[in-house]
């Protein structure tokens, strides 16, 4: 990979490594480095990258996937990353503006669905997409984002007038 092609990877994916992250993190300090360190592998292995096998971003992303693990699992080594018996619970909407309670509930979601979540309604990647950057099967996207949307269901179910409505609009 030439000096061009890089900075031309780093100016096109930055922004969207960025709200991946810190949207996984909650945190703009730990976007900033997932980020930095993200392109820090591009520039030391650029020959892992292999275009017959998907499209940058993707490639990516995955990067970005894997550094956030590692940070999660550092900090919190006791928290298994599991998605299957996370329920949670309904998000308390007094005095929360909607795009303020739907981060949260976002930021509440456990790793996984989480991840598949903000790749598949933020960055609007395919299952196939979600699949590579993730290094999963299709099934377990699909299985992930399903669990996703039914916890933030729940979780949001405040917001929701009877007439399945947002709250606030008609």
């Amino acid at each position: 990979m030439t000096d061009p092609d890089f900075r031309d990877a780093f100016h096109r994916h930055k922004d969207v490594l960025y709200r991946f992250a810190y949207r996984m993190t909650g945190s703009g300090a730990a976007a900033e480095d997932t980020v930095q360190d993200t392109f820090l592998v591009l520039w030391r292995r650029p020959e892992a990258y292999d275009p017959g096998r998907g499209a940058l971003r993707a490639f990516l992303l995955g990067i970005a996937r894997n550094l956030l693990l590692k940070r999660a699992r550092d900090e919190r080594s006791y928290d298994p990353l599991v998605d299957e018996s996370s329920i949670c619970p309904p998000i308390d909407v007094v005095g929360l503006e909607r795009a303020q309670i739907v981060a949260r509930a976002i930021q509440a979601l456990p790793p996984l669905q989480r991840e598949a979540v903000i790749l598949a309604e933020y960055e609007e990647m395919t299952l196939e997409e979600i699949a590579r950057a993730t290094e999963a099967e299709i099934a377990a996207v699909k299985s992930r984002l399903h669990r996703a949307r039914e916890n933030l269901r729940r979780m949001l179910a405040p917001l929701l007038e009877k007439k399945g409505t947002f709250y606030g609009t008609k």
